[in-house]
């Protein structure tokens, strides 16, 4: 004699509902995205074509040759890199030290310069854009990768400075007062205790800060007065203005070379990514 099979929940219409906005949401999100990776790798005259038809003969790699090769985008990319590196190392380097002093020492002048840093980067950076370009050209650093590189980690800094203290606050300080009963110093047991417990965390401002550099466009189309020290975002508009290409598949060629490197490092990243803003998000 079989089972009368149990019988079915109720379609709960809150959990579906749910689930039909995160579509939405996905496909609002990610649509904007293939359609740039198909027209970067379509002919401009598909790209033109109504309506729009996806077909191998269509399909090419013009659009990355003319834009590595006649326009030198590769050189844009670089100077990206530079300054996404630099402004990344100094961020994690001097984030990491004053959050463990934020998370370690309380005195008044610390909670002070602490609070202010925070302050300063909820200014929106289109405010003082005018009095940095002042200052960064009257020190004579204009259309300089490492001055801009300075500027990100200034700006970048209190983001890292605060994530960080939250996920030290969350290393248990028991810790560091064994490491020094046995012999180390405050920044030993800092480095050989902390930092490894906190690895999570470094990564995820490192991601963020990179990803942030890597995507400005105020500062660097600003600062940078020579086509030669251009980055990459301001460069793209470089296709349009300077060159005056209106080839869409160029522009979404260029669009996707920028993109990539973000993704890749994201999805790389992403297990790290996950626990050091779920524990940066606890802790303290």
């Amino acid at each position: 004699m079989s089972r009368a099979s149990p019988p079915r929940k109720p379609v709960d219409p809150f959990r579906a509902g749910q689930y039909v906005m995160l579509v939405v949401v996905v496909l609002a999100a990610d649509l904007p995205l293939l359609f740039m990776i198909l027209s970067a790798f379509r002919t401009e005259a598909a790209n033109k074509q109504y309506p729009p038809s996806v077909d191998a003969d269509t399909l090419t790699l013009d659009n990355f040759t003319s834009l590595f090769g006649t326009y030198g985008f590769g050189q844009y990319l670089q100077n990206s890199l530079v300054v996404s590196g630099l402004a990344t190392a100094g961020v994690v380097i001097l984030g990491t030290i004053a959050a463990y002093a934020l998370s370690r020492f309380d005195f008044l002048p610390l909670r002070v310069m602490g609070r202010l840093a925070i302050v300063a980067y909820l200014v929106p950076p289109i405010l003082i854009l005018v009095p940095v370009t002042q200052v960064i050209f009257g020190a004579g650093l204009g259309d300089n990768l490492i001055a801009l590189a300075a500027l990100y980690t200034a700006v970048f800094l209190p983001f890292a400075l605060w994530m960080l203290r939250s996920y030290f606050q969350g290393v248990a300080i028991q810790l560091e007062e064994a490491a020094m009963v046995d012999g180390c110093t405050r920044f030993g047991a800092f480095r050989r205790v902390v930092i490894p417990i906190s690895v999570p965390g470094v990564i995820t401002a490192a991601i963020f800060t990179f990803a942030a550099a890597w995507s400005e466009y105020l500062y660097a189309s600003t600062l940078m007065t020579s086509t030669s020290n251009l980055t990459a975002n301001p460069a793209t508009y470089l296709l349009m203005g300077h060159y005056g290409t209106t080839s869409a598949g160029l522009l979404m060629a260029a669009g996707l070379v920028i993109v990539a490197p973000v993704v890749v490092l994201y999805l790389v990243a992403q297990r790290w990514l996950v626990s050091g803003l779920a524990a940066g998000a606890v802790k303290g």
